[in-house]
């Protein structure tokens, strides 16, 4: 067989390959922080396809595949999670497939440091979301969410969202962006540190700190009768020789002095 063969057989088997236009395209990103170390992530997507068989092939690809990765990627590359910095960081992923919506849902724990202390006051914290969990997006320099696309970013209480760049859609907690493209992703979170107990005298005779202390001073007197048991010869000959090294006997001279014993003879008299 020559060349001229090879290249008309293989030309036919390219023929009779199934041709698929399916896709994944436009998305819906959240990130629900937890921790500084821990978020939850759901993508959704949006799948192109050429028709319902195609569709249907797609779905029963994807439900054969379950988690696996690997087999995932092969049927479309963009199957997998987008959202990480180190891959061995994701835990618990989860595929769905929404046949009435046409998408397709990817679900993961992220085990990543998602927030990174910026500053350390002595009453509040700032952290930054590290962008760098989106590198995914990044186009030609540039973090790139299409008009069609959001990343919703959600923190955890009692944050509180400072500077947003670039501009975004706010509630409490929650940020929107949404057909951006920028070299700079950028979330600031306030954390207030609460105040430093204060100790009040009046606050010893109140019935709570009464009652949280009271095993601790049982426990403390326990540990004191128990030493003075264990101590008590000790602790006895020690008060005796206190004693006798303060003790003044004071001269028969001096006692004379202080009382008149012929006059109390006299009275007795």
């Amino acid at each position: 067989m020559n060349t001229k063969h090879i290249l008309i057989l293989i030309g036919v088997l390219f023929l009779l390959m199934p041709v698929y236009s399916l896709s994944l395209d436009s998305f819906d990103i959240s990130v629900e922080v937890y921790s500084p170390t821990n978020s939850k992530v759901i993508e959704i997507w949006k799948i192109n396809y050429g028709d319902l068989s195609e569709l249907s092939d797609f779905k029963s690809k994807i439900l054969k595949s379950s988690t696996d990765l690997i087999e995932l990627q092969k049927i479309n590359p963009d199957i997998t999670p987008h959202i990480y910095i180190n891959e061995d960081k994701i835990k618990n992923i989860k595929i769905s497939f929404d046949e009435v919506n046409a998408s397709l849902r990817i679900e993961y724990e992220l085990y990543d440091l998602s927030l990174i202390k910026y500053l350390d006051y002595q009453d509040q914290i700032i952290w930054r979301f590290n962008e760098n969990l989106f590198r995914q997006f990044v186009v030609n320099g540039l973090f790139n969410i299409p008009k069609e696309s959001q990343v919703e970013i959600s923190l955890y209480d009692p944050l509180i969202i400072g500077d947003i760049s670039p501009q975004a859609t706010q509630n409490n907690r929650n940020i929107i962006w949404s057909g951006i493209s920028t070299n700079e992703l950028r979330l600031i979170a306030i954390e207030k540190k609460p105040p430093k107990p204060t100790f009040v005298v009046s606050n010893i005779f109140s019935k709570d700190y009464l009652n949280k202390s009271y095993f601790t001073v049982l426990f403390i007197i326990l540990i004191i009768v128990l030493i003075l048991l264990i101590f008590r010869n000790r602790v006895n000959n020690g008060i005796k020789k206190f004693i006798t090294k303060h003790s003044v006997i004071k001269p028969r001279k001096q006692i004379n002095e202080i009382v008149d014993f012929e006059f109390v003879s006299k009275k007795n008299k």
